[in-house]
């Protein structure tokens, strides 16, 4: 049987750089060779494009995934042709990317135009799944729960007692602060007083020009894995147990402190009314391939939040999506398989009929 020519592309220009590096190690160690031909191209924090040479395990892959392979003289540096000619040259394109220029529509973007299939959500929906304002725009108006929030303008900071007493009037203290556009929680932070507020705001406002402010909730934090194109299906929802105050970009990647539980230790109707909630998301904002759906469960009143959906969760040793469908039965291998058939196919239904 003839061999589906798939891209593994990683890297990128955000702030989870790294991330992708060591999600595109995990894709390439587990990827099925008996069907696939895998090449890899890689992103520069520059935003050089290297292909990688060789081809399914002739691949480097320690050099990916501890960013050497990033590290090629500028004279080596070969521009964008030439990844352009590898992705006319394959079937389909597994943007293992996380972040802006990457994970926002911009990658979806450039792949639409070369007219490739790729895993994952398509553009609109990637753009507005990163905007965490727009989400929650979306998410009310489609009834879902979402944390009461404040739209700061990097422009209002001009203005920051107008903007304190926005804040204090509308969300209070404790209150988080968060980029709109980010990820891996950068640039986020837990704010107790307003004395603090002015310096956050504008830490944040470094990531974005919009800053989302968030009520603050004594939250545990479960995730749940969604997959499929029209009919979409979620996985059980799973916990993760912070050593942190928030569940941070350290406490993710770096101490390595933190635990996950699968399935989440609360009540079943609760789970089950989180895998309704993040399949109802998903249908909303036009998901396609994967996402995973992040919730707060309110550890005072017992209310249920949707927090955010990544359109292109991690794939690292500790990632909580691969993990979920791992307890549902599906290894990551037959995961990766799966993800690349709703590729084509969802290709396949969006092409036009007339």
């Amino acid at each position: 049987m003839k061999k589906t020519k798939l891209l593994v592309l990683f890297g990128g220009q955000s702030t989870e750089h790294e991330i992708s590096c060591i999600s595109a190690g995990t894709v390439l160690k587990n990827v099925d060779f008996d069907r696939f031909e895998v090449k890899a191209c890689g992103i520069t924090k520059e935003g050089d494009f290297i292909v990688m040479p060789g081809v399914d395990g002739a691949i480097d892959v320690e050099s990916i995934v501890s960013g050497k392979w990033a590290s090629v003289p500028e004279s080596g540096k070969e521009g964008i042709k030439p990844a352009v000619d590898t992705i006319y040259g394959c079937d389909v394109v597994f943007p293992v990317m996380h972040g802006i220029m990457a994970e926002d529509g911009s990658i979806q973007g450039l792949l639409s135009v070369l007219g490739k299939p790729f895993v994952g959500a398509g553009i609109l929906s990637s753009a507005v799944c990163m905007d965490k304002v727009y989400t929650k725009v979306i998410l009310k108006e489609a009834g879902i729960p979402v944390v009461p929030w404040v739209t700061v303008e990097r422009t209002d900071l001009s203005d920051l007692p107008l903007v304190k007493r926005e804040i204090a009037a509308k969300i209070g203290y404790p209150c988080f602060v968060k980029p709109s556009n980010s990820g891996s929680s950068v640039g986020a932070f837990k704010v107790v007083s307003e004395g603090d507020i002015g310096d956050k705001l504008k830490e944040a406002a470094k990531y974005d020009r919009k800053v989302l402010v968030e009520k603050y909730i004594p939250a545990r934090e479960v995730e749940c894995a969604v997959l499929g194109n029209r009919e979409p299906k979620a996985a059980t929802p799973g916990e993760i147990i912070s050593t942190s105050e928030f569940y941070d970009y350290d406490d993710k990647y770096i101490n390595g402190t933190s635990s996950t539980r699968i399935p989440a230790d609360i009540p079943a109707e609760d789970r089950e009314l989180i895998k309704e909630l993040a399949v109802k998301a998903y249908v909303a904002l036009d998901c396609a391939g994967l996402a995973r759906v992040d919730f707060f469960k309110d550890r005072e009143t017992g209310e249920i939040y949707l927090n955010e959906i990544n359109t292109i969760p991690g794939f690292t040793s500790i990632s909580m999506y691969p993990q979920m469908w791992e307890h549902e039965g599906v290894s990551i291998k037959n995961l990766i398989t799966e993800l690349i058939d709703l590729a084509l196919l969802n290709k396949e239904e969006n092409s036009r009929t007339i």
